[in-house]
């Protein structure tokens, strides 16, 4: 029988903290992956396996602000678990679970808008925030993915050249994680992240667009790939969002054209 999502990162996990704490025996770690929501776990893998649209976001680092750092688990944010021992810690779910965050809204309405959208009903910005319920209901029920690409916390920003250290140092790692996970489609939340991954799948299989340079398609593997401002970008949410769904609708339309 094959090994779960979650056991085969928590056995990465451990190879890739202990990699960091030969160079930095105070490293904390992230982990990170498929999210838990309200389905069972093996339910919830089964559900992301099956379904043709995994979406994946890739960032960059966890935000701990303040000089103390501490390891996450980031799969646990619409979760209550025996750990949140604090009403902060209650409270803060429930505000991801609703949608509060504007952080965690932008990747919602993306979710959603990925999941969703098709060249029947190309699911412009404002559509989506008139569904907000059926986003929420969305949200904290399908399967989606989120990975950081430096596991060691950081602030409120991380410097090109901290993150380019560490896809230099960990990149094997990360590729590993991306691969367990299996997406169908990723979306980088900088250029340097989207340089890393586009370097990461063979370029003979990679398919670009025409006035699309942020999207490319890896048909072997049918994955699409996009460069997106971040979720917490002081862009506006519907820049953040039409900055991946208008190369999402372009691909849609290449792909029937070249059925």
């Amino acid at each position: 029988m094959n090994k779960s999502i979650k056991k085969e990162l928590e056995d990465l996990f451990i190879e890739w903290h202990n990699r960091m704490k030969a160079t930095d025996s105070t490293s904390h770690f992230t982990r990170d992956g498929l999210m838990y929501n309200s389905i069972p776990n093996e339910q919830n893998e089964d559900a992301w396996f099956s379904s043709p649209k995994r979406v994946l976001f890739l960032l960059k680092d966890q935000n701990q602000k303040g000089g103390e750092k501490w390891d996450e688990d980031i799969r646990e944010w619409l979760v209550n678990t025996v750990n949140d021992t604090t009403e902060q810690k209650l409270s803060k779910k429930e505000a991801n679970r609703n949608l509060d965050p504007r952080f965690i809204r932008n990747i919602a309405y993306l979710l959603w808008g990925l999941s969703k959208a098709d060249n029947d009903n190309p699911w412009w910005y404002d559509e989506v925030t008139k569904h907000i319920d059926e986003v929420k209901d969305f949200f904290n029920t399908q399967p989606f993915a989120i990975v950081e690409c430096k596991k060691q916390p950081g602030g409120g920003k991380l410097v090109p050249k901290e993150l380019k250290r560490h896809l230099h140092d960990f990149g094997d790692l990360l590729k590993r994680e991306i691969e367990i996970l299996s997406p169908t489609m990723i979306v980088c939340a900088s250029h340097y992240i989207y340089g890393f991954i586009l370097d990461v799948y063979p370029q003979d299989g990679l398919i670009s667009i025409e006035g699309h340079k942020e999207v490319h398609y890896h048909k072997p593997s049918g994955t699409l790939i996009f460069c997106s401002y971040h979720p917490s970008d002081r862009k506006s949410n519907s820049d953040i969002y039409e900055g991946v769904m208008d190369h999402y609708r372009a691909f849609l339309k290449y792909q029937s054209a070249n059925k």
